[in-house]
């Protein structure tokens, strides 16, 4: 696995208010500046299925390949030869949490995605965070 980015921030949000924006993938556009749309029917679930138009670049599927309510969403794309990963995890502490977001691809073609997408996610896990914190913080 290569990592692309990765960025953590503390929040006085709780776990479970960072949890249900991410599994609201439909609502990423209104906090994360990366996604322009997301197309997705039905809820939040282990193996669910939507498609992204992220702020620059192609449209693309994506499947959720990790549910952990409360802790841990995890979006796959498939790349030829690979797999590009968005982990996101929030971890509850007494009054408060932490959140992070790991973006990495995987597979037998990851250094040459890894290359390629380098340039443009490179601070896409700093963004989505400090988004979905702002978004949380103005509401």
């Amino acid at each position: 696995m290569k990592v692309i980015d990765s960025y953590s921030a503390p929040t006085a949000h709780r776990a479970q208010l960072v949890f249900s924006r991410w599994a609201d993938p439909a609502g990423w556009p209104a906090w994360d500046a990366e996604v322009r749309e997301v197309r997705f029917e039905g809820p939040a679930k282990l193996g669910a299925r939507g498609r992204m138009r992220p702020a620059s670049g192609p449209a693309a599927t994506f499947s959720i390949t990790t549910f952990e309510p409360d802790r841990v969403f995890t979006n796959t794309s498939s790349l030829p030869g690979a797999k590009l990963i968005f982990e996101h995890r929030v971890t509850p502490a007494a009054e408060s949490a932490a959140v992070e977001v790991t973006v990495s691809v995987e597979g037998f073609l990851a250094s040459l995605w890894h290359r390629i997408l380098g340039k443009s996610l490179g601070n896409a896990a700093q963004s989505s965070v400090t988004g979905l914190l702002n978004h949380l913080d103005a509401a």
